[in-house]
């Protein structure tokens, strides 16, 4: 469970990488391109602080996703790691009642077989008195 998780996330992050740098290098050429053939000197550096800005919030981007990313599996695997250890905590509560039902019943016929035992016994002795 906790290895499909990692693989999603790191398959996620890798895909979004290689989006991120394709958008990137694209904008890049194309803004320095039509900049430069379109409009002159004072356009290209227009365009080159808008690329700028653009890789800025880009970046930005890439680290809320992938913050928020490890911050799930991170809250996954301790939530699942709790999960585990009530289940262990159940199992192991309802494995010792069981035993302990089971050893109460157990000592109860022994109990009952015992004092059946002895009422057997002082019965005997009562009729072998009074035949006697």
């Amino acid at each position: 469970m906790k290895r499909t998780i990692v693989l999603l996330t790191t398959m996620a992050l890798v895909v979004f990488t290689l989006f991120l740098v394709a958008a990137t290098a694209n904008a890049i050429i194309i803004s320095l391109l039509v900049s430069l053939a379109v409009a002159g000197g004072f356009l290209a550096f227009f365009f080159l602080c808008l690329t700028g800005i653009y890789i800025g919030a880009i970046s930005v981007a890439a680290f809320v996703i992938s913050t928020a990313t490890v911050s799930a599996v991170v809250s996954v695997l301790i939530a699942s790691g709790w999960i585990g250890f009530f289940y262990a905590v159940w199992l192991g509560t309802r494995g010792s009642l069981r035993f302990a039902k089971e050893s109460v019943s157990v000592m109860g016929l022994a109990i009952s077989g015992s004092s059946f035992s002895r009422h057997q016994h002082k019965d005997g002795d009562v009729n072998i008195e009074s035949s006697s």
